[in-house]
Order: structure tokens, then sequence, then C-alpha cells
């Protein structure tokens, strides 16, 4: 079965906009990971409320992708997209740019591990100056039933607020 001219043409728009918003998206995580390295809470927070905007509209891109397929009587999942990238014929536009989003998806993902790493390498920091403050040494904690590491019940604070 091939599609027509049109119909690949409506996909090729689809995809356009999905990937200008998953690479708006990968550029706010890029910065989300510079603004973790410079501890900017005010900017980070900005940040976070643009990300949150973000993901929305990329989540409206991807249900008018998933939508579409549907229309065309595919499943709205990777293996329908492909599946109707199959009947669209010598048309190598709308493969390239599936192929651009899925490389750009993949790069939001590792990205998002790298900003997550950075972040729990902070709240570590944290949780180490702050058991300084309170007296707590390394020696002094033991092991939660999620692994998290836990101060035994005695401390040796350092002082009181």
């Amino acid at each position: 079965m091939h599609h027509s001219t049109e119909v690949e043409a409506a996909f090729s728009r689809i995809l356009d906009i999905e990937i200008e918003q998953t690479q708006r998206l990968l550029d706010l995580l890029s910065r989300e990971y510079e603004l973790l390295q410079t501890s900017s809470p005010q900017s980070l927070q900005e940040l976070l409320d643009k990300k949150k905007r973000q993901l929305e509209t990329v989540e409206t891109s991807v249900t008018a992708h998933n939508r579409f397929l549907e229309q065309q009587g595919f499943s709205s999942d990777r293996q329908g997209t492909e599946a109707f990238l199959q009947t669209c014929g010598d048309s190598a536009q709308p493969v390239e740019k599936w192929r651009r989003l899925i490389t750009l998806l993949e790069a939001c993902r590792k990205q998002n591990e790298t900003n997550g790493g950075a972040v729990q390498l902070n709240q570590r920091h944290v949780t180490q100056a702050l058991d300084i403050l309170r007296g707590i040494s390394e020696r002094d904690k033991t092991y939660g039933p999620s692994g998290e590491s836990k101060p035994t019940t005695t401390s040796k604070s350092l002082g009181k607020a």
C-alpha cells in the first residue's frame, strides 16, 4: 500500500514539529546541566519551569503523531511509525526526519541521565555538609531498607539553632 504525497507531506510536517520541539528540550536539558554545575537556584528554577512547559509541548506533538498514525490505520508506537514509513515509497525525507527525531530523543535521554547524576552528586554533597554540622561521621551511619545511608540514633551536634 502506498500513501499519497499529501499524506506523506502531512506526516513530514508532524515530524518537523517533533524535531523542533525535541531540539528545544535538548537545549533546555543542556542548559540545566550548566546551571547544576554553577549552583544558581533562581536560574535553575526558571529553567525547570521552561522545561516543564517544553515537555508539555513535546507531549502535544507526540499526541498529534500518534493520532495521525491511528488515522492511517497504524499502531501509535515506534513499530507503527516504521510500518507507515515503509509505505511511503521512494520518499526518503520522512525516513530521514524520523531518524533525526530518534537521535534527538536518545540525546535527550542521555542528557537527562547526566543531569540526574549531577543532582545526585549535589544532594550527596549537601547531605555530607549537613552531617558535618550535625556531628555525624561516616562511621556513625547505617543503611536503610532501600539502600540510603542513615545516621545512627546518636549525634554529636556542633550546635543548636
